[in-house]
């Protein structure tokens, strides 16, 4: 892969996030960068944020030597995939990997779930997901080897959070099942499991925990994933395809 190529990321919302991270990396290994994200603000998320967050971040990515844009993107819509692939392409030229960062979860266990609060989490998470890949192929014209889909998923199964469970088990079944089909187009797929993430939601109790029970001794953080990230998309992740890969410091297999 040489020189600068494009890429798409999806849930860049904040700074603090994963897919800011992933942005960052991406873009310090030369390339550039389309950008989507929910901008409003939400004041009853732990973090909080400001809508400079998206701006100074862009800022960011133009110190590192990439060029990069945001759009928002409403990602339960059906149609939204679609505008995103066009508008990507319209801005930086063909885009050569994927990566779907975002995520809905609001919590609910078995009872307290509604088949609205249901069908919201697999469209945002699975349903989009599908859509975006399925996009991202039917626009790619790289070289035969060069195309990245990278997805993420969580540690399943995860109590009290049912809706969000059964969709990220979808997006694990449509990244294997999109491998299977796209090795022949030269594009691969996997996804990446981060484990707990420190990304501003952990209070002082939950950081502890998890840093007193983790093998490695720390919560992850939005760089861990991004690094695997990077190299996924990068040359010498092409003979990577169809896999899960758990980037939790042993979290999810190592415990005792």
């Amino acid at each position: 892969m040489d020189g600068r190529l494009n890429a798409l990321v999806t849930g860049v919302s904040r700074r603090a996030g994963i897919a800011a991270a992933v942005a960052r990396a991406l873009a310090a290994e030369g390339w550039d960068l389309s950008l989507t994200g929910w901008r409003p603000y939400d004041e009853t998320m732990p973090w909080g944020r400001t809508d400079s967050d998206i701006d100074d971040l862009v800022d960011e990515l133009a110190a590192l030597g990439a060029r990069a844009d945001f759009v928002d993107a409403d990602l339960e819509r059906p149609d939204a995939p679609a505008e995103i692939l066009k508008t990507a392409v319209s801005t930086l030229g063909p885009i050569t990997a994927l990566v779907v960062v975002h995520t809905h979860d609001t919590g609910g266990g078995l009872l307290d779930m509604t088949a609205a609060d249901f069908d919201r989490h697999m469209a945002v998470n699975a349903r989009s997901t599908l859509l975006l890949a399925a996009e991202f192929t039917r626009q790619f014209t790289g070289q035969f080897g060069t195309g990245r889909i990278v997805t993420f998923t969580s540690g399943l199964p995860l109590k009290g959070s049912i809706a969000y469970a059964a969709s990220k088990g979808a997006v694990e079944w449509i990244t294997g099942s999109a491998a299977a089909e796209l090795t022949e187009v030269g594009i691969t797929v996997n996804a990446v499991n981060p484990g707990p993430n420190d990304t501003g939601w952990m209070s002082p109790a939950v950081r502890d925990h998890i840093s007193n029970t983790s093998p490695a001794g720390r919560a992850g953080r939005p760089e861990d994933a991004a690094h695997l990230v990077a190299f996924l998309c990068s040359e010498k992740g092409g003979w990577v395809s169809g896999q899960v890969i758990n980037s939790d410091g042993g979290w999810s297999t190592l415990r005792t």
